[in-house]
């Protein structure tokens, strides 16, 4: 059983794997979820993480998730709500369905992981435990083209002041609100530079911002309840 261990969801890939190096590089016992196999989970297991492939954005997924983290982990330092979702312009069109699978990955996830390893988090040895919500800079003025994906990180965020009150004073509860952080391979020039120019900043930094960030709040032990915007000041451009 792994004791202080910190749970990332959503590992396998750009922002999460970057995370779930600098956890292991920083000698913390990992607990990865992913949802596709890839090739950098391999490279996470032969390094010593515990990996649980979990489909989050289904309550069966998350409670298989639940149940997986109980077996392996007598206690967690932190849990970091990584696990994403960022819709294409085909899953744009108002399809329920796809609504409500939003709303499950960034929503009842998060909730449902809170709320049933609060004990796990208060068994931490260190004097404080973290709950980490990954949300995104544009709740603060929403989306016309990804309302349901907005309207549920917006719900996260929303948790992030009510689990702070609610776990108070044993395990502190922050959330990160990215803007653009990393392009996706075949973007092209045109869209980049209209990226760009949406902060003030203007330039492409990288996961290690985020992660610096998330060190800040495991490292700091009078924070809960705030929610910081890493997006290179969009909201003064």
């Amino acid at each position: 059983m792994l004791e202080n261990a910190i749970l990332l969801t959503g590992a396998g890939q750009r922002l999460g794997y970057y995370h779930a190096e600098r956890i292991l590089e920083r000698g913390w016992p990992l607990i990865a979820t992913f949802r596709t196999l890839r090739p950098s989970i391999e490279q996470l297991a032969t390094r010593g993480a515990v990996i649980i492939q979990a489909d989050l954005s289904t309550p069966e997924g998350i409670e298989h998730l639940l149940d997986k983290v109980k077996a392996k982990a007598s206690s967690l330092r932190a849990i970091i709500h990584n696990a994403s979702f960022w819709p294409t312009d085909v899953e744009l069109a108002l399809d329920p369905s796809g609504f409500e699978a939003l709303m499950n990955l960034h929503v009842r996830a998060p909730w449902r992981l809170n709320d049933a390893l609060t004990p796990l988090l208060q068994a931490t040895t260190a004097r404080f435990a973290d709950i980490i919500h990954i949300t995104d800079t544009t709740i603060a003025k929403g989306s016309a083209r990804r309302a349901a994906y907005i309207a549920s990180k917006a719900a996260l965020d929303s948790l992030t002041r009510s689990f702070a009150a609610r776990l108070a004073p044993k395990v502190k509860v922050n959330s990160l609100a990215p803007g653009l952080i990393l392009f996706n391979e075949g973007d092209d020039e045109a869209y980049k530079q209209d990226r760009l120019s949406r902060s003030a900043l203007g330039y492409e930094p990288g996961p290690a911002v985020v992660w610096q960030a998330i060190e800040f709040f495991l490292d700091n032990g009078f924070i809960t309840g705030q929610s910081l915007a890493v997006d290179g000041g969009r909201n003064v451009r």
